[in-house]
């Protein structure tokens, strides 16, 4: 089965006409996401943020992706003038695959399946471009000598040289992907057979990456690495950070149960609840820094992993968005204690639109955020006394917390906003096709 799918291909696909593109004329866009809002993620709010930039400025957009519930058929739905198309594949009929029966992600091989899905939506949307983020990008390759439609991939992850998506071997950054090592080091999250066939179907994918016309990376660091390992001719890959839309907050309609657990002072941590967050390091830190205040952590709890709960220590899982936005409304500041290189680190952002400053690891895009010593306060990973030290002194400088978060505001403002990335997108687009 799985040699099948490494090797399906689309049927011969006759007579389609994508609608001409002129410069002056707004795109007709397709979206191509593994996941997508309600599942929350980094990548599935970006990717719904940018959808939803793209049609305020009367541009066509749809996008298709995975089903987030249970097995069903594939459907479509029409979401703020946004066409979404919630598809099911093979691998989303085997539930015993996904440890998360919510995030039922793409694999890395082509899904006969959602290849023939994605065959029927390019048919109806006729889109002058495609703009692809994740693994689902492997169920269009096999269609793409036929449409012939310009193709962006945006690198949100490392999943296009890591099975993992993490880069990460044991608790330090891998240096030498594509190696047989990748399956060892896969066993110990995904068990050795799934760990074989990721590890086959991300090494296959590489050479597929040439029918990619441009790749965005979120930041240089992610940059970096791709050229590296993937011999990416530099004017193919261009950095876009992620933007955040200020205007789009809204806590008003909060939710009330979860808004009554948040204390009156504490410092805040969003994201997985994961080892890789450094959610470990975390409360390693509180736990040296005393009474000073609380610790409020907000997210998704992994499947086989059990943080240690300390008094003192608030935790939240699955909380609504708008208790999220709440919790940075009313935090003293924002902690991202990441042991992994995160790509971009989009938490950042949300911090800074409410003017608050962060203290986070001096790991891979997070460095490219967060400004240390101006914006917020950088510190080695996995060093809880260097990240307790950093949370204590912002937290005991009242000038310096109301500084940092000043600035960091005026950054995001300056460098991540909607205009100023939104705009780029556009160009990348105007590019391609041209």
């Amino acid at each position: 089965m799985f040699l099948f799918l490494l090797n399906t291909r689309a049927n011969p696909i006759e007579n389609v006409q994508t609608r001409t593109y002129m410069g002056d004329e707004l795109m007709k866009i397709l979206m191509m996401s593994d996941l997508y809002p309600p599942v929350i993620g980094g990548g599935e709010i970006h990717v719904q943020a940018l959808s939803r930039a793209l049609r305020k400025r009367g541009h066509e957009v749809a996008v298709c992706t995975i089903g987030n519930s249970r097995p069903t058929v594939s459907h479509c739905t029409t979401e703020e003038g946004i066409r979404v198309y919630r598809m099911e594949g093979v691998f989303q009929k085997m539930p015993f695959l996904f440890k998360d029966p919510t995030r039922r992600w793409h694999p890395p091989i082509p899904d006969p399946l959602l290849t023939r899905e994605i065959n029927k939506i390019i048919r109806k949307e006729k889109p002058n471009v495609l703009h692809a983020h994740g693994w689902i990008l492997c169920s269009y390759l096999p269609l793409e000598r036929k449409f012939a439609i310009p193709l962006i991939l945006t690198l949100h992850s490392y999943g296009f040289i890591c099975p993992k998506k993490n880069l990460m071997r044991g608790n330090t950054i891998c240096k030498e992907p594509f190696t047989e090592g990748c399956v060892a080091c896969g066993s110990q999250s995904y068990g050795f057979i799934k760990s074989f066939f990721a590890y086959r179907g991300v090494k296959s994918t590489r050479d597929k990456l040439a029918l990619v016309n441009k790749f965005i990376a979120v930041s240089s660091f992610v940059k970096e690495v791709y050229s590296k390992h993937l011999d990416i001719d530099d004017k193919r890959i261009i950095v876009i950070p992620n933007f955040y839309d200020s205007g789009q907050k809204d806590i008003d309609d909060v939710d009330l149960v979860e808004s009554a657990n948040l204390p009156e002072d504490f410092i805040l941590f969003v994201g997985a609840l994961t080892p890789f967050k450094g959610v470990d390091t975390l409360i390693k830190a509180y736990d040296k820094m005393g009474d000073k205040t609380k610790l409020v952590l907000i997210g998704t709890q992994h499947p086989g992993y059990n943080y240690t709960k300390r008094r003192g220590v608030t935790v939240i899982e699955n909380a609504s968005r708008r208790t999220v936005l709440r919790a940075y409304s009313k935090c003293r500041l924002v902690v991202i204690p990441s042991i992994w290189p995160e790509p971009f680190g989009l938490v950042a952002l949300e911090a800074m639109s409410y003017s608050k400053p962060i203290v986070a690891s001096r790991v891979g895009g997070l460095q490219e955020v967060v400004v240390d010593g101006v914006t917020g306060i950088l510190v080695p990973p996995s060093n809880p006394r260097k990240l307790a030290e950093a949370i204590t002194k912002i937290l005991q400088d009242t000038d310096m917390c109301q500084k940092m978060g000043g600035l960091g505001y005026k950054r995001l403002i300056t460098l991540f906003s909607v205009d100023q990335v939104v705009s780029k997108v556009e160009n990348i687009y105007e590019s391609a096709i041209a």
